[in-house]
């Protein structure tokens, strides 16, 4: 894999590494930070519109810059069928939100969170989850996940760890969360990046789908 460019778009066989939900109706928020691992968040949304989930996107003030730096992509509502044309006939939703805006649709009467996911989670975005500061719609949208006993999970990037850093994975650990870190499998031969970021999606919608429909 060295030299080789990280692609969101390059297809890949992923029904090993990815189970089949029934995530139809069932809306998803999607948290993307700025950290490293831009391919995380583009496989995961990737696994869930495959599988029909509706999903909410949050994308931090630094998320779009990293995406396009990693990957060359710059993710828009216009350019997700682009993104992945595996998916022929697009049968989930996928809504942009800021992650500024505390008076977000989210939190209203209407919407039902199924659930919650950050990939990949900076070490900044984890801290402000775990000490429930809800600066940000991400870390609102968490705390309301945790406080409302829906699935949350994180997807934390960077490295080398500290104790802080620990800690404050354990305090999302006691509040009800799962942490995922990206430590990808190499024991099913990977043939590329996205086969490493779909091993993490199959993880993360398996931790999701335990709230949900058995897998097929």
């Amino acid at each position: 894999m060295s030299g080789e460019k990280i692609s969101a778009t390059t297809q890949t066989e992923t029904s090993a590494l990815i189970k089949t939900y029934d995530g139809e109706g069932k809306n998803v928020i999607l948290a993307m930070t700025g950290t490293s691992g831009a391919i995380y968040g583009l496989r995961i949304l990737r696994a869930l519109l495959i599988n029909e989930f509706n999903v909410d996107l949050i994308l931090s003030e630094y998320a779009s810059y990293t995406m396009y730096k990693e990957c060359g992509v710059d993710l828009k509502p216009n350019v997700i069928q682009t993104l992945f044309p595996e998916i022929l006939i697009m049968k989930s939703t996928v809504t942009f939100h800021n992650n500024l805006d505390l008076k977000s649709d989210i939190f209203t009467n209407n919407f039902n969170c199924y659930g919650m996911i950050v990939a990949p989670c900076s070490m900044g975005i984890l801290a402000g989850i775990a000490n429930g500061e809800c600066k940000t719609l991400m870390e609102k949208s968490a705390d309301y996940a945790m406080s409302y006993s829906k699935p949350l999970i994180i997807v934390p990037r960077e490295t080398p760890v500290n104790r802080i850093h620990l800690s404050n994975m354990i305090n999302i650990i006691e509040s009800g969360g799962k942490i995922v870190p990206a430590m990808p499998s190499f024991e099913y031969s990977p043939k590329d990046f996205n086969d490493l970021a779909d091993h993490i999606s199959g993880r993360v919608l398996d931790i999701l789908g335990m709230n949900f429909n058995p897998p097929a």
